[in-house]
């Protein structure tokens, strides 16, 4: 499955329906993948999936609902935007920091909350997720290796404070 596509798809249904981003953003306060009014909207993408990846791409599609209309500027992988949110908005500093190391630990049952709540705090302040990348990572979280929990550390904590502030200035100007 292609999750560019499959997420422009969502945009372009929520264009037409109004009631897609309500009911995404109501099907992210259940277990991934099993609030029926949801299915409509997803199942038709993720014929081929199984039900890991399809669990985690209901996951992500609620998470992308409840940012839904709040982003502005260019998207940014979850770390970057992470950084971009304690950077620029002074938002929680070393508690934020905490949270997100605390994400890259959750196991597979853990991990709808804290990924729910801290696309909620992006959303808040307006800083845009690179939805089909999360998706693309989340498919790999389980890996033995644990190679995107890896990837997302080093690109949060290799980030400047210099280099967060300007790709959030860049995506919004």
């Amino acid at each position: 499955m292609n999750t560019t596509a499959f997420f422009e798809k969502l945009q372009e249904l929520a264009e037409s329906d109004s009631a897609l981003v309500a009911t995404l953003r109501r099907s992210a306060s259940y277990p991934p993948g099993l609030y029926p009014p949801a299915f409509p909207y997803i199942e038709p993408s993720l014929m081929e999936l199984g039900e890991q990846r399809r669990a985690t791409a209901y996951l992500v599609a609620g998470c992308w609902a409840l940012a839904a209309r709040r982003e502005k500027g260019a998207p940014l992988r979850l770390p970057l935007a992470v950084k971009a949110l304690m950077v620029n908005h002074q938002q929680g500093g070393k508690s934020l920091e905490a949270r997100f190391t605390t994400l890259l630990d959750a196991d597979p049952d853990e991990l709808p909350w804290r990924l729910r709540h801290l696309t909620s705090q992006l959303a808040a302040a307006s800083i845009a997720v690179d939805w089909p990348s999360l998706l693309d990572d989340l498919w790999q979280w389980g890996s033995e290796k644990r190679w995107v929990q890896t990837a997302w550390a080093r690109l949060f904590w290799s980030a400047s404070a210099t280099k967060a502030k300007a790709s959030v200035r860049a995506s919004r100007s």
